[in-house]
């Protein structure tokens, strides 16, 4: 057995309705951290289109502020579960903050599916366009068993019943709900700073740029983004499907890509649970 498949042979071999929790670990920490990681900053853009939500993200002012700040502290928040587990005291103290941030705001059940969805469905979409392989069938139910409990440990109701119907809700949601607004536009500018920390000070257009690139084009198009020119878009697209076959030929990771209380671009010094979400 390739060095490259331990993780897969594994995967494959434990049951994803009991198992999820590790199955889920497994794939995004040792066989996809890069691609996860980005992929769910990608997707939250998409709260971005949906008009209610980019109204209270607004409202909030946490991303207009903090945007570095707020973008980690949400990766970091979903990685600390995933990483310890819903039984775990760090993962228990996520939860209860994250209650109480969500509990100042008026937000309706269909919005909270929506955003349980936005963790869920895209990333695991983007896996199957630029991941060193297709997720396995494992994974999909795995990745819905997580986001299904950590839904009910959120208290959010009429989650569907499996991976596909959440896709097929979470599509139906899209065409009836995303629309262009001023509120969303100025919360991806801001958002922007993201990417332009990725690159050295002078370079961080290239950031923008790159994450535009990384948008689909129905995401683009109600979000106003007009650029790079599509040329741009491909090749940017084409290096990141091109990173995936590289990986494949490489071994596999040996140890979790997370690491609790450590260093990011936001927390220089490392970060410590009390400091995670909005002050």
């Amino acid at each position: 057995m390739r060095d490259r498949d331990r993780h897969v042979t594994e995967i494959s071999r434990l049951d994803p309705e009991v198992d999820y929790q590790r199955v889920y670990r497994l794939t995004t920490l040792y066989e996809f951290p890069f691609d996860v990681a980005l992929a769910l900053q990608m997707s939250f853009y998409r709260t971005y289109a949906i008009p209610s939500i980019s109204a209270t993200l607004a409202a909030s002012g946490e991303i207009a502020a903090r945007p570095v700040k707020r973008g980690e502290d949400t990766g970091l928040m979903v990685f600390e579960i995933v990483e310890h587990g819903f039984e775990h005291e760090r993962s228990r103290r996520i939860l209860r903050a994250m209650n109480a941030m969500h509990r100042k705001w008026d937000i309706g059940q269909d919005e909270f599916r929506y955003v349980l969805g936005v963790f869920l469905v895209p990333p695991m979409r983007w896996l199957e366009v630029y991941g060193y392989r297709k997720p396995l069938p494992q994974e999909y139910t795995a990745a819905y068993r997580f986001y299904r409990e950590l839904g009910e440990r959120m208290g959010i109701t009429g989650v569907p019943g499996s991976y596909a119907e959440f896709a097929a809700w979470f599509d139906a949601y899209e065409r009836e709900h995303l629309r262009p607004t001023p509120h969303g536009k100025a919360l991806l500018a801001a958002s922007h700073q993201l990417f332009v920390n990725r690159f050295p000070p002078r370079l961080g257009f290239l950031g923008v740029t790159m994450g535009n690139a990384l948008l689909d084009d129905t995401l683009r198009r109600v979000l106003g983004v007009t650029g790079p020119p599509a040329p741009v878009r491909w090749a940017i697209r084409a290096a990141f499907r091109l990173r995936g076959r590289v990986i494949r030929l490489s071994d596999a990771r040996q140890n979790s890509a997370f690491t609790p209380d450590g260093v990011t671009p936001g927390y220089p010094e490392g970060y410590t649970l009390d400091r995670l979400g909005p002050p």
